[in-house]
């Protein structure tokens, strides 16, 4: 019963997602965009728990702000996030021409610097701007096969779709195949992998890092890949810089012959990417994705703690 039931729903989700495509491929990337506003400042004011996270996140990160700069904060993040989810649908009906036109590249000779090392390219993403745009491109301006490590959806149907779009211009999304041997043997051939490392584990399988200031556990997979191919890391991100527009910027590699074998560890190199990556994140910070549980045995236990009494500070 239950199996008839989440087939019905899987395909009741398709269908609204199909039908919301088709509305988005009659707007412009300027209407798309207000409409996308519109849409994620409704998600906020609609889901009380993604607002609880959404508002504890800030807080956490970023105290010297007021209560006011974070509400304000909060919005942008919301109307930032309703914007990209809708322009994705705009993206995958644009051919190859038509999708360079909107983005901007820089950084290029940060990855020919880590290329020459002739051990693949290990690019450092974040759930920032639209991740989703910084693969297409690298998949469009290099040569090398792009594997994206990514959590496949619970809905087969729409894992289909978005499998083929990440795998436009030569990408291969790894889904749930053999990654880590896959992975190795790529990088062996020169390739190159994505990894995002911004979101929370559980701690049986992560180390505690610092994350804006507070511990935070993260998965060491990419410090271990990282030692045993020593290949260069190089960050990225892509921006959404207006309608129909982002800027995909690629950073300095992190080199990991230049490092100790200290350094190597799974504690001091996961702390080295959780750093890039907040730093990743600080330069446009209502673009990232602050709805993510990510310090959440922190608020909970926040939560739990007994609130003030009336008159008491």
């Amino acid at each position: 019963m239950s199996r008839e039931r989440s087939a019905v729903r899987n395909r009741f989700e398709f269908a609204l997602y199909r039908l919301v495509r088709s509305g988005a491929g009659v707007l412009g990337a300027g209407a798309l965009a207000r409409l996308g506003s519109a849409a994620g400042e409704a998600f906020l004011a609609a889901s009380a728990r993604r607002r609880e996270i959404l508002r504890f996140n800030l807080s956490l990160a970023f105290p010297e702000m007021s209560a006011v700069e974070r509400r304000r904060m909060a919005r942008e993040v919301s109307r930032h996030f309703g914007r990209v989810s809708l322009d994705i649908l705009r993206l995958q009906r644009l051919d190859r021409e038509e999708f360079q036109r909107g983005v901007a590249v820089e950084g290029e000779d940060h990855i020919a610097a880590a290329a020459e090392r002739g051990r693949g390219i290990i690019y450092l993403a974040a759930h920032m701007g639209l991740w989703e745009v910084a693969a297409l491109t690298v998949g469009l301006i290099r040569p090398e096969t792009f594997l994206i490590v990514n959590r496949p959806l619970d809905n087969p149907l729409l894992e289909a779709e978005v499998a083929a779009f990440r795998s436009r211009f030569g990408n291969e999304p790894l889904g749930k195949r053999q990654i880590l041997r896959t992975i190795l043997h790529h990088l062996a051939e020169r390739g190159a992998v994505g990894f995002l490392v911004d979101q929370r584990v559980n701690p049986d399988v992560g180390v505690e890092v610092p994350f804006f200031g507070q511990p935070t556990w993260t998965h060491p997979a990419l410090a271990r890949i990282v030692r045993k191919t020593r290949t260069p890391v190089v960050p990225l991100c892509a921006l959404w810089e207006g309608p129909g527009r982002y800027q995909v910027s690629f950073f300095p590699p992190l080199l990991p012959d230049s490092l100790a074998e200290a350094e190597l560890e799974d504690l001091p190199l996961t702390r080295r990417f959780s750093e890039i990556t907040e730093w990743m994140v600080r330069r446009r910070p209502e673009q990232w994705l602050w709805f993510h549980d990510r310090w959440r045995s922190l608020r909970l236990e926040a939560a739990r703690r007994p609130s003030p009494l009336p008159g008491r500070r």
